[in-house]
């Protein structure tokens, strides 16, 4: 049977056989449409407008054509209401007289005059052309026709007689006409009627328009007003993920003894960056009386800061290693201090909790109070200090910038640059008991309207936003099973149903200001009519990172959108792009967006987006739309992408694009790949895979171009290698090819090593990859020197672990290292103590030496992936699980055995604590519900197991040490 389409107008519906075009891909054609529904336009399916086909060059075909919706009825819309004048007797309730109700009365008998008026069949029927041409005239004259029927049938006696009949007959069709013309007239009246609510409809619309012009017109004065501070604003959300105003003071003042500086402990206290100088346009000029701190980048204006300036209300953080921290802050904390000394001076600082006043006042300070003498003397000399140290060892200091102590009391501070990103991440290494889930200070994160970033305390944030609104909206958070981040202002949620999702959003839009990031799930057979809602919600919001999850499955490949190229299911979420407000946008499982979307239209704006994450499978479909994205968002700091999953003997259009990116400071490839045998055409000629500029993080989760020296990863290696934080190779097809980082240093690379090596920014280095010998011999007598806060080694790197500076190594990574390949000096390196919190072990086998390496390292956090049973079994049984918040096990041969190991160490559990386990991979163990509520000797309590996707293992793993990995 042939391929057809369901029509509908009102209550008719029509099937239309389908045409095929040159391609075989159905669709209908709009006179084919038109020849059964007269005066048709437009066309709906759902309530959505539908769009007509387009050509290759973008033109509408003609005639006209609209795709093929299957199991759809699609609703036609005409110009007018059209005529239905029906083919059998209607009988509208207006006027309707039923045959069975006329009272027929016998004629009189030898009623002659009656007979001979029906010799003359119809007299009285009147052309429905009149009927329809002049309604009243034709209703007068049937009316009075009517009465004459009537009356020669009340005269007739013979009921059963022809003549009898026949006026019967005319009567009903008097009737029917009747019936008729008053159905028009209502008709008439009701398009006449539409007709005034559309010129109504039209005037509103005209008046509205003329609004929209005038607040166009206002908005584009406040653009202009904002776009400079918009383009060069730093990548705020990035830079700053924990506050960035905080002094340092002893633990006590009457004690401390500045000439014994190793003997002394600090605190170290954030300050609320909001109160009276809390204001939305962070780069205004400062106010007479009003200090400032200079934005670490040249191009922005001071960084306001009135005496109002308040330390946070928390009892602060002991501060490890002093001497290191005061050479890398120390010009940094000397303006700050100073800050704090004038703050002090006008009595407008709030104290912490802790003795900062004398002994003999011990409540904590909830207001303005006086600042005791040795409050200050203690201050006094912590700066007398600072400034000693400083002149002894110059003041040439590359994180915070140069302080001219010359200048008068209010301009100095001018001089105090903020700092930058990397520095506020490394500070995170120095607190020693810092709060569970990184929050700091007790400040909540915010955002202003022009995207800087405050870090505020509580009463200063509910004064931001509404309660009442918030109330109400995390409500609705609640009830769909989503979760509330206040600190960062984060929602989390998965939406099951349109109409969730519908009221979801609507509230986003209208009552969660302080909203400003979104991570949100579809998991529903959602239509694009559901997209466009969000984007536009979205638009009305103040949402600024932007997470969206379609749990598509990579397999299922769209045959009509291959067939049909153009704009599909996904075309609005381009839309998102040219959103001014968001700066951050993650598309997960938002497979196939090249077929299920068209291209950009030529007068397409740049984006201002900064972070773009396409978290799914590159198909060769996707290549050009994605190059295509990347064009068109100039300003992108940070890009991930993967996995690759196409082959193709030529450079992906991708890898072509990332080289156009003048500002891109964080590049994660995911096995980015475009040939199993790594020969990829073009390597010396358009292929940019690592763009052009120097990077601060570059994860390569696959080698897929070339290595040798000069190559186009060493290439961009050498020339992050100042800048570099962050540097995650793995090759995991072990290609046997030698990485050689020296090329970086030229042929004297083993002199280089000195107080400013290359990679000095390194704090997350993750190697597994092959490297050259000199390689491993010139990063062996590297990492002592480094701080590194994360270190991932393979089997060619493993001999790495006995260099690693273990101060402030928090977590590790051992990759496929088999038994007995730790030495003897790696073990006798860890003995001495480490702080690891985060540890990744996959296809390890388990050993003494592992064991020994560990210790009594206070771990939160392990990851376990591929390793067989027994190393599983084993190495839980040797592990010390007290204070561990997350065991992640992405293994197929988990079973009850396995758990039992850890059910047995159950009192030793947190409250908290956290089994992870794959989705559906073995239903009876990897299912929640698996287990009672209050577990048992061998099982786990329901509570503590909880169940992601398997590709969600790695990114919660990534997150848990790279501090920018989630903004």
């Amino acid at each position: 049977m042939s391929l057809f389409q369901r029509f509908r107008l009102g209550n008719h519906i029509e099937p239309l056989a389908l045409r095929k075009d040159t391609n075989g891909a159905p669709f209908s054609q709009m006179t084919d449409i038109q020849d059964i529904f007269p005066g048709a336009l437009r066309f709906k399916v759902h309530g959505v407008n539908i769009l007509f086909l387009e050509n290759e060059q973008g033109q509408r075909y003609e005639p006209k054509r609209i795709a093929y919706y299957p199991d759809a009825i699609i609703d036609v819309v005409v110009a007018t209401a059209p005529l239905d004048f029906p083919a059998a007797p209607v009988f509208s309730d207006v006027g309707t007289v039923s045959l069975s109700t006329l009272s027929i009365h016998p004629l009189p008998p030898k009623s002659s005059k009656v007979v001979t008026q029906f010799a003359s069949p119809h007299p009285t029927a009147i052309p429905f052309g009149q009927l329809v041409g002049h309604p009243m005239s034709a209703l007068s004259s049937i009316g009075t026709n009517i009465s004459q029927l009537q009356h020669q049938l009340e005269q007739s006696t013979d009921q059963q007689s022809a003549h009898h009949q026949q006026t019967q007959r005319q009567l009903l069709c008097m009737m029917q006409q009747q019936n008729a013309i008053l159905k028009e007239l209502a008709a008439s009246k009701e398009r006449e009627e539409q007709m005034l609510q559309e010129q109504a409809e039209s005037k509103l619309r005209e008046e509205q328009m003329l609004i929209n012009q005038q607040e166009t017109i206002d908005r584009l004065i406040i653009a202009q007003q904002r776009l400079e501070a918009i383009l060069v604003q730093n990548y705020e959300l990035h830079e700053y993920p924990i506050p960035r105003l905080f002094v340092i003071l002893p633990d006590s003042y009457e004690r401390w003894d500045p000439r014994n500086i190793l003997a002394e402990r600090f605190r170290l206290f954030f300050l609320c960056e909001c109160g009276e100088h809390c204001d939305a346009n962070a780069g205004s000029p400062s106010s007479p009386g009003q200090l400032t701190i200079a934005a670490a980048s040249h191009t922005t204006n001071p960084i306001p800061v009135k005496n109002s300036l308040h330390l946070a209300k928390h009892e602060g953080y002991e501060l490890s290693r002093p001497t290191e921290f005061f050479d890398r802050y120390g010009l940094y904390l000397l303006g700050m201090l100073r800050i704090l000394k004038h703050c002090l001076a006008v009595a407008a600082v709030v104290t912490p909790a802790v003795a900062l006043a004398d002994n003999t006042v011990k409540d904590v300070m909830d207001g303005v109070r006086s600042i005791s003498e040795s409050t200050m003397k203690a201050v006094d000399a912590s700066i007398d200090f600072l400034e000693k140290k400083l002149d002894d060892h110059g003041t040439d200091d590359g994180v915070v910038g140069a302080y001219i102590g010359t200048r008068e009391e209010e301009d100095k501070f001018s001089g105090l640059a903020a700092l930058e990103g990397a520095d506020l991440r490394r500070l995170d290494s120095f607190l020693r008991n810092k709060d569970a889930d990184k929050i700091l200070g007790n400040l909540y994160r915010t955002t202003t309207e022009a995207g800087h970033v405050k870090w505020v305390c509580l009463d200063h944030y509910r004064q931001i936003y509404r309660e009442a609104a918030m109330a109400s909206f995390l409500q609705s958070v609640e009830t769909n099973g989503g979760t509330y981040d206040p600190y960062l202002g984060k929602v989390s949620i998965t939406l099951k149903s349109s109409t969730a999702a519908k009221d979801f959003f609507s509230r986003l839009s209208q009552q969660a200001q302080s909203v400003t990031a979104l991570e949100a799930t579809f998991n529903w057979s959602f239509g694009s009519s559901d997209l466009v809602l969000l984007v536009d919600k979205i638009a009305q919001s103040n949402v600024r990172n932007f997470e969206l999850d379609l749990v598509g499955k990579s397999d299922r490949r769209p045959l009509g959108s291959l067939l049909r190229p153009g704009k599909g299911r996904y075309h609005s979420l381009l839309s998102l792009l040219s959103n001014t407000k968001i700066k951050s946008l993650t598309f997960t499982s938002v497979n196939f967006i090249g077929p299920r979307t068209s291209g950009f239209p030529k007068n397409y704006r740049p984006s201002l987006l900064q972070s773009f994450r396409y978290l799914g499978c590159i198909t060769m479909w996707d290549d050009a739309r994605l190059a295509e994205i990347i064009s068109h968002c100039p300003q992108l700091v940070d890009l991930r992408f993967g996995p690759f999953a196409y082959t193709s003997s030529g450079t992906p259009k991708v890898d072509q694009a990332i080289g156009t990116l003048s500002k891109l400071e964080s590049l994660h490839r995911y096995h980015l790949y475009s040939s199993a045998d790594n020969d990829i055409d073009g390597i010396n000629g358009n292929a940019t895979p690592y763009g052009s500029v120097a990077l601060s993080e570059l994860v390569e989760l696959h080698l897929p171009y070339l290595t040798f020296a000069g190559g186009l990863l060493e290439s961009a290696i050498r020339r992050s290698s100042a800048k570099l934080e962050t540097l995650i190779l793995r090759d995991y097809d072990e290609t046997g090819i030698a990485l050689d980082v020296t090329y970086i240093l030229g042929s004297s690379w083993l002199d280089t090593i000195g107080p400013n090596p290359f990679f000095a920014r390194l704090t997350h280095l993750e190697l597994l990859v092959d490297l050259s010998l000199g390689s491993l011999q010139w990063l062996s007598r590297l990492l002592p020197s480094l701080a590194l806060v994360h270190l991932g080694v393979g089997k060619y790197t493993v001999g790495f672990l006995a260099h690693v500076n273990l101060e402030s190594l928090k977590s590790l990574t051992l990759w496929n290292i088999e038994t007995g390949s730790m030495t003897h000096a790696a073990v006798a390196h860890f003995s001495t103590g480490c702080q690891v919190e985060t540890l990744r072990l996959h296809k390890n086998s388990v050993s003494n030496d592992l064991s020994g390496l560990l210790g009594a390292a206070p771990l939160k956090r392990i990851h376990l992936a591929n390793a067989n049973k027994s190393d599983v079994k084993r190495f839980l049984q040797r592990t010390r699980l007290s204070g561990l918040q997350l065991l992640a096990i992405d293994d197929e041969e988990y079973d009850w055995d396995i758990e039992a190991v850890i059910a047995a160490k159950n009192a030793a559990l947190t409250e908290g604590f956290v089994l992870q386990l794959p989705i559906g991979i073995r239903r009876d163990v990897h299912e929640v519900n698996s287990r009672d509520v209050h577990g048992s000797s061998t099982k786990l309590a329901r509570c503590h197991v909880r169940a992601i996707q398997s590709e969600a293992f790695s990114n919660e793993y990534f997150s848990s040490f790279i501090s920018s990995y989630s903004l």
